[in-house]
């Protein structure tokens, strides 16, 4: 009777071995292939989060480039332009 019990336990403990071991490496929607996909959805939402800052970045300095004054400076200092008589000094760090 023990033995009857042991085997069915045995039989019993190496079905579930092989059903986990299906379900973690051999299963279309297995865990490792799980694992990697929420790695790379983590990275693309903190990229979609970084492009987001730069568009409200990039519209608030378009705004801000309707202003005259503003246009002048950012073209002063982004592009080095100038107007005749003006000297620029370039500093570098």
């Amino acid at each position: 009777m023990a033995n009857k019990i042991l085997k069915d336990r045995r039989i019993w403990i190496l079905t579930m071995v092989v059903f986990v071991l299906l379900l973690v490496f051999f299963d279309r929607n297995n865990v490792i292939d799980r694992i990697k996909l929420r790695r790379q959805i983590r990275q693309l939402e903190a990229q979609r989060d970084y492009y987001l800052d730069r568009i409200r970045e990039d519209s608030l300095i378009i705004e801000r480039l309707k202003d005259d004054d503003f246009l002048e400076k950012y073209a002063r200092e982004h592009y080095l332009m100038k107007q005749d008589g003006d000297e620029v000094f370039i500093i570098t760090k």
